[in-house]
């Protein structure tokens, strides 16, 4: 039940305030409905032994006594055999861990009440009793659930119990030669130092503090710390009495748990992206279809014919690569910034121009592609995909039919990303009126029949997904330039 206890410490911080709290004259641990199997506390047995009885197979029993206000009174039953029981008044708490309930019972008053006739209290000279009270400090002490130390004015560890030293993996020789500040993480160190400062002044009579130590391995232990001070008759400092509960597994466990959430968070996050991609960007290809499939219909030329067929093929082909790379982001099992590949961009600009099937409108568009041969961003190939055609149409379909129109893209690189340019001379975007929904779902800024103001919405969280960052500028009826920042190796 001791380890059970110690590691229930670590992971219940209101446990280990309880006990520092009332457990003056020591404790009783145990499972709920199964007192037979029970810890006692050192200071509990010290306690008792003046009353000149054998505590090697005591018993005890619970009473709870309602009270007029709100707080239930417990007292607890001593059983020495069947003539001799002792009554303490107690504090009690309940840790749940998982399925089961363990209960501590803590002894706050030296008062007891003794039933039985042939109890006497033993009686202790002075020095008998300075030797018991040493005896009892120094058997607590040893045998704490938790971390405990005598630290020297100086920060020097003067003495360790085991836990201490099984914590942070020296052997108590080894922890006298240092410091605490030693093996203290320097973030958590000027905190500690302060608080020291206070103690020794007199301002504050102890304080706690969550802080992180090196262990012998170089690893992090994180602990709750407790601190004292104890001084001599004039009042001057002697040394600290340190108390640390290792909270490391918890700490650990806290981390995976934000893992976990990261990890949801951004599943989550691909599967938006692969609804908005099935529902806006497939219709590119369904819409080329469509077209083709309409001039088939019409034409009876078969040379005719036999291009619009291979258009088909193409048309297919790019239909084929987006499935995949949907199939891609579903089958993803760890988070994006693990799935990133390095992807050409030249090529990947490349393929989706020639697989935009232009209408007569936007066979006007002259597009200008001015992107080094050797530039690779990291990217997942759908989000890619998918945030290039959406600015490559959007400068397509609200080009100017008034003007010749042009599409500029280029790329550059700099220490962290590669930045796309996106120009183009078209109707533009009032940015005063419209900039700071430009990005938004739903938003459309011109009457055009096919605007459904979903395309810029579905770049942009891509992008952040992809850790990037998006800028545009803008005048109407001058153009848009759009800028995309995407990681490069």
């Amino acid at each position: 039940m001791k380890n059970k206890l110690h590691n229930l410490i670590g992971k219940h911080v209101e446990l280990f305030n309880f006990i520092q709290q009332y457990s003056i004259f020591g404790y009783i641990f145990y499972e709920a409905d199964q007192n037979q199997d029970f810890y006692t506390h050192p200071s509990l047995l010290q306690h008792l032994k003046k009353y000149n009885v054998s505590l090697a197979n005591f018993s005890f029993k619970l009473e709870t006594e309602s009270s007029t206000t709100s707080k239930k009174k417990h007292k607890v039953k001593i059983i020495i055999d069947e003539e001799t029981e002792f009554i303490k008044k107690a504090k009690k708490i309940e840790i749940v861990d998982g399925n089961s309930t363990y209960i501590l019972l803590a002894f706050h008053k030296k008062s007891i009440k003794i039933n039985s006739p042939n109890v006497s209290i033993k009686s202790f000279s002075i020095e008998e009793k300075l030797k018991i009270s040493q005896k009892a400090f120094n058997s607590n002490f040893e045998n704490a659930a938790i971390g405990m130390a005598i630290i020297s004015l100086d920060g020097t560890w003067e003495n360790v119990n085991s836990a201490i030293s099984n914590m942070l993996g020296y052997t108590k020789k080894e922890l006298s030669k240092l410091t605490f500040q030693d093996i203290t993480h320097p973030e958590d160190l000027n905190i500690d130092l302060q608080f020291l400062e206070q103690l020794i002044a007199g301002e504050i009579p102890h304080y706690h503090l969550e802080k992180r130590y090196f262990h012998k391995s170089g690893s992090l232990v994180y602990g709750i710390l407790a601190v004292s001070i104890v001084r001599d008759d004039n009042d001057a400092p002697l040394y600290f009495i340190s108390q640390i509960v290792d909270i490391t597994d918890r700490k650990n466990a806290e981390k995976e748990i934000k893992k976990l959430l990261k990890t949801s968070k951004d599943q989550n996050g691909r599967l938006r992206n692969f609804a908005h991609i099935v529902s806006h960007n497939l219709r590119s290809h369904s819409g080329n279809f469509s077209m083709l499939l309409d001039i088939l219909d019409d034409e009876t030329d078969e040379n005719q014919r036999a291009e619009i067929i291979s258009h088909l093929k193409v048309a297919a082909n790019h239909l084929g690569e987006t499935i995949l790379h949907l199939n891609e982001i579903v089958t993803m099992n760890n988070t994006i910034h693990d799935n990133l590949i390095a992807i050409n961009l030249l090529k990947e600009v490349n393929s989706i121009i020639k697989g935009i099937k232009l209408n007569d409108n936007q066979l006007s568009v002259k597009i200008n592609v001015n992107i080094p041969p050797e530039i690779k961003v990291l990217a997942i190939k759908a989000y890619l995909n998918s945030i290039l055609m959406n600015f490559i149409t959007n400068g397509i379909k609200y080009s100017d039919p008034n003007k010749e129109s042009f599409l500029n893209i280029t790329a550059s690189k700099n220490q962290e990303f590669v930045i796309i340019e996106i120009t183009d001379n078209g109707l533009g975007i009032d940015l005063e009126k419209h900039g700071d929904k430009i990005f938004g779902m739903y938003k459309t800024f011109h009457k055009h029949e096919d605007a459904k103001g979903i395309g810029l919405f579905i770049a942009k969280n891509q992008i952040d997904a992809l850790n990037g960052k998006v800028t545009v500028k803008s005048k109407v009826n001058k153009g848009t330039t759009f800028k995309i920042y995407l990681k490069h190796e």
